[in-house]
Order: structure tokens, then C-alpha cells, then sequence
């Protein structure tokens, strides 16, 4: 199989995957499930608080500009289109989403911290070096937990909100991934094993 046909496949997959969480979304709010609140011990909720404040629009575009150097200082220049395309679309998703089901309970729709925090973890999948990648997925993993149990601490939602929060994010890291499948930076990049790229850089040297 050749290389671009490789990339049209995956690219298709990951097409898939988006059109299945649109269709979940969908239905999810069609359906409406019955569902009550995620509850907590309440003296966590001072916790809670204070993890949430941080989570705001300042920190948000504070790390989605932190993100976009990274992918210049990388030379991923659909990095930074992956970066927009994933936090935006994302974050506008969410608000789009909790304006054309504002019939729905307010426990099923998606939470917009955990959206950002999730659509910012998707963007530093993408544009992070492979070798800094498991320490990037576990500590995001950590962060977007810490951050859905603070939510679920402060706002009313349920477990069917937790996941039509990560549905969202998703959906846009699919589309952002696909774009990131056609930069030839990073594709050439993950061409190369960790160990084989230190062999180029030891010769070049």
C-alpha cells in the first residue's frame, strides 16, 4: 500500500469517527435520557472551585498560544491550523450545542471547561514530539479527570454530560488529526522511529 493511500485511509477512519460522534450528539439530545447529577462529598467543592476559576477563557487562549509556538518552534505549520481548527471548533461546538438543546435537562449538556480542557489536550497530541508524547497523553489524561470531577462538583451534570463533553472534543481532534496527516513536516517526522532520528541528528552533527 502506498503512502498516500495509507493517509487517505486514515483520513477516512478518522472522518468516520467524527460523523459517529455527530450522530451521538444527535441522538443523545433526540433521546434524552433520564439521568441525575454526579454528586460528590461536599468538601471537596472548595477544591472544585478553585480547579474550575483556573479553567477560564485567559488560561485557555494563554495555553492555546503556548501550544502554537510549540508547533512553530517545530516547524508544523498545519500545527497551528490544527491548533485553531480543534480549540475553536470545539469551544463553539459546545456553545452551539447547549443553545439547540436548551430544552434539554441542563445534567445532559456538555460542560465547557471540560470541552476546553479536552480540545487542548487534543492539540498538544498532535503537535507534541513523540518522545514527549506518553508523559503529554498521561498527565492531559490526569488534568481532563481532575477537571470533569471539579465540574461535575460545581455544575449540575451527569455522566451522559461527561460524555457528550468528550464527544465534542472528539469530533474536532479527528477533523484537526486529519490535517495534521497531510503535513509533510510532521508525517516525515513520524516516519522516523525515536532512534533512527537520533542516528540523522548524530551524523548531521
Amino acid at each position: 500500500m502506498t503512502e498516500s493511500n495509507s493517509t487517505l485511509r486514515r483520513s477516512v477512519h478518522r472522518l468516520a469517527v467524527s460523523a459517529a460522534g455527530v450522530v451521538l450528539l444527535c441522538a443523545l439530545y433526540l433521546v434524552k435520557p433520564a439521568s441525575t447529577a454526579l454528586s460528590f462529598p461536599e468538601p471537596l467543592r472548595s477544591i472544585a472551585d478553585q480547579v474550575i476559576s483556573v479553567v477560564d477563557v485567559n488560561s485557555v487562549l494563554v495555553a492555546t498560544v503556548v501550544l502554537a509556538v510549540v508547533a512553530t518552534v517545530r516547524k508544523l505549520s498545519y500545527g497551528i491550523g490544527a491548533i485553531l481548527l480543534l480549540c475553536l471548533g470545539a469551544n463553539l461546538t459546545c456553545a452551539a450545542v447547549r443553545a439547540w438543546a436548551s430544552d434539554a435537562p441542563t445534567v445532559l449538556l456538555p460542560s465547557g471547561h471540560v470541552v476546553a480542557v479536552a480540545a487542548l489536550y487534543g492539540s498538544a497530541i498532535l503537535v507534541s514530539a513523540p518522545r514527549f508524547r506518553p508523559v503529554v497523553a498521561g498527565l492531559g489524561f490526569a488534568l481532563i479527570l481532575g477537571v470533569a470531577g471539579a465540574a461535575a462538583l460545581v455544575e449540575p451534570i451527569s455522566i451522559y454530560g461527561l460524555v457528550a463533553s468528550l464527544v465534542v472534543a472528539s469530533i474536532w481532534w479527528a477533523l484537526a488529526s486529519i490535517l495534521m496527516l497531510y503535513s509533510p513536516v510532521a508525517a516525515e517526522r513520524e516516519a522516523l522511529r525515536p532512534d533512527t532520528a537520533a542516528i540523522v541528528f548524530s551524523r548531521h552533527r
